[in-house]
């Protein structure tokens, strides 16, 4: 269905209308959301009540069950900006089930906003071009329109008389012609602009399929995953929408150097190569299309022809590279190569693939940046609290717990940064109760156990330490349920299990206690309750064979 031209233009004019109409949709979309997933969390909460009074299992071994994701089901009162909350009571415990619906909103907004516009910048844009092909149209039937007036008049005011000479008859014989002329020549104008129009009809449609491509893979991309495997996902998607794009690469810049994120059809060595000087990568040098020969000469050049033909780089033909921009700064390229095409040719509006996928990885990159120097901060304080207490082994307990953590086939990384911060929370207790030497009365006791408390609150802020708080907060239950919070066994992270028996073992090694005097003690504790045998006896092969 045509769209006649004035609707058109009033819609550009009425453009504050739409941005009016648009937020109305957005808020009302919003409080949807919110309405629509309070109702799930409520019917979650009666679900978990029923499954409780039907199990039989432990309280907390459930709730460490059921919570994951977005969903979280904890005995702790959180304040959690977009998320929606329901309670019940079980046990005698008040238990809430939250759910961060935060990345959800974000997601939704960020989408809308970049589809909105991305889709009336450039749809007003060629529709601005219809418009005017139209006007020039409108201009050429007029003028058509007033040589036939300029005719009706003159036949009018000049009547043919009988005895009308030769001379006249050729008068109107010239007009005549004229006329047909000026019929043919705008109808041959006319037909071209109507070709025109129909070719720009044609390239409105394919920029809808180009803007729904781009949705398409924004709507799939998971900002929790790593920077590699988006990258990944993005030039893949990017790749599929070109016949002859076989190949494609990701560079981008971290920490002053560039470095491959991405690559596909060629060898994973790639990822390996890292450049300090952006002269020597074409890919940070050039922009649009590029000769093969190009490529082939600059790596020559640069002493690269080697380590990119060992990779497969030598069968390019042709490529085409979007460079990635923030602040006018170079920070990285979108690689499209064919090995089939001696002449990639891709439409120019591929450059805003850089501007939209481009600026969300170097986002993703220096949140990793962020996040690694953020945990610096918190593992200086947590080596702070080590200091006051006259504890120096953080670092060490840190990295045996990785070890063993890797033995029972759980996430390394993630048990290595809960040991380095298990007593973070110590930030928040006096030097007064904590550096006592004497004995502690009931209320600095319960002073000091509230650090694992401490903890769990400070990391579940940040949502890239979510993964650990849990792990903080259970450091310190025992296998028996006589722990902290009351956790038996299984009910107890394995990670938590593990960090409490080598804190221990680091512990007495530091007082001067032998090797076997401490495992002595270790497996007494094993029969009393307080620490998982398994982990005592992996703990016991690995100080052996390493001879700690």
């Amino acid at each position: 269905m045509k769209i006649p031209d004035f609707f058109l233009l009033n819609l550009r004019k009425n453009f504050l209308l739409l941005i009016f109409l648009f937020l109305i949709f957005t808020i009302s979309t919003l409080i949807l959301l919110f309405y629509i997933e309070k109702n799930n969390v409520e019917i979650i909460s009666k679900i978990l009540v029923s499954e409780l009074e039907e199990g039989d299992k432990s309280l907390f071994k459930f709730l460490e069950e059921k919570s994951g994701n977005n969903l979280f089901v904890t005995p702790v009162r959180e304040k959690r900006l977009f998320s929606v909350v329901s309670s019940f009571e079980y046990a005698g415990k008040v238990i809430y089930v939250f759910k961060d619906i935060s990345f959800e909103i974000l997601t939704f907004l960020i989408l809308s906003f970049l589809f909105f516009i991305i889709y009336f910048l450039m749809f007003f844009n060629l529709r601005g071009t219809v418009y005017k092909d139209s006007l020039n149209i409108t201009n050429k039937l007029a003028k058509i329109e007033g040589s036939l007036n300029y005719f009706q008049n003159y036949l009018e005011y000049s009547p043919i008389e009988e005895d009308m000479e030769f001379e006249e008859f050729e008068s109107i014989k010239r007009s005549i012609n004229y006329l047909q002329e000026v019929v043919i020549e705008n109808e041959e104008e006319i037909l071209k602009s109507m070709e025109d129009i129909e070719k720009s009809k044609k390239e409105v449609e394919e920029l809808n399929k180009f803007l729904i491509s781009i949705y398409e893979i924004l709507a799939k991309i998971n900002p929790k995953d790593s920077v590699e495997n988006i990258a990944q996902f993005i030039l893949e998607k990017i790749i599929s929408l070109f016949k002859n794009v076989n190949a494609g690469s990701i560079i981008l810049k971290q920490n002053k150097k560039y470095k491959y994120f991405a690559q596909f059809g060629y060898d994973e060595k790639l990822k390996e190569f890292e450049f300090s000087n952006e002269d020597n990568v074409l890919a940070l040098k050039y922009e649009g299309y590029v000769k093969g020969d190009i490529l082939r000469e600059l790596n020559k050049k640069e002493g690269f022809s080697e380590k990119f033909k060992e990779i497969g780089s030598d069968k390019i033909k042709s490529l085409y590279v979007i460079p990635i921009y923030v602040e006018n700064e170079r920070m990285g390229a979108i690689c499209l190569d064919s090995f089939v095409s001696g002449d990639l040719n891709l439409p120019k509006y591929v450059d805003i693939f850089g501007k939209i996928f481009g600026n969300f990885l170097i986002l993703k990159v220096l949140e990793n940046d962020f996040n690694k120097m953020f945990f610096e901060v918190l593992e200086f304080f947590a080596v702070s609290v080590d200091e006051r207490v006259g504890k120096k082994h953080s670092k060490v307990v840190a990295k045996l717990s990785k070890k063993i953590a890797k033995e029972f086939g759980v996430d390394p990384e993630k048990t290595w940064k809960a040991a380095i911060l298990h007593d973070i929370g110590k930030i928040m207790i006096s030097d007064r109760v904590l550096k006592k030497t004497g004995r502690l009365t009931k209320d600095e006791l319960d002073k000091i156990k509230e650090h694992v408390s401490y903890g769990y609150e400070l990391l579940n802020r940040f949502r890239f330490f979510k993964d650990i708080a849990n792990i903080v907060l259970y450091h310190h239950e025992r296998c028996d349920g006589n722990g902290y919070l009351g956790l038996k066994y299984e009910e107890i992270p394995i990670e938590s299990r593990i960090i409490s028996v080598v804190d221990a073992f680091y512990t007495m090694k530091i007082k001067g206690f032998k090797v076997e005097d401490i495992f002595v003690l270790l497996e007494k504790d094993v029969e009393n309750g307080k620490f998982d045998g398994k982990i005592v006896k992996k703990l016991k092969e690995i100080v052996k064979e390493r001879n700690l």
